[in-house]
């Protein structure tokens, strides 16, 4: 399995720090900095990054009306294929 997600993400910290003020500090939290829908297979012991995907709706109240509001509904998939060089994932 390839390297390119740690790779790639070293790389772009390394871009984005050069625009941080000096005297700034940096949050080392995973959390905080790094990819977004990042997830760490157990089985594996190695992390993949997902694309999320988002529906809202607005559904429609007993009386026939549709509600003032949005719901939401959303979902994640992990990636089959290296988005950086195509290598399987597994």
């Amino acid at each position: 399995m390839c390297n390119c997600i740690n790779e790639v993400g070293a790389q772009i910290e390394a871009r984005l720090k050069e625009k941080v003020p000096e005297g700034a500090e940096v949050s080392e939290s995973t959390f905080d900095t790094g990819w977004d829908n990042q997830v760490l297979s157990l089985s594996e012991g190695k992390l993949f990054v997902m694309l999320k995907y988002k529906l809202a709706y607005r559904a429609k109240k007993k009386n026939g009306e549709m509600a003032k509001n949005l719901n939401r509904l959303e979902t994640n998939v992990k990636m089959s294929f290296c988005p950086f060089c195509g290598e399987s994932q597994g």
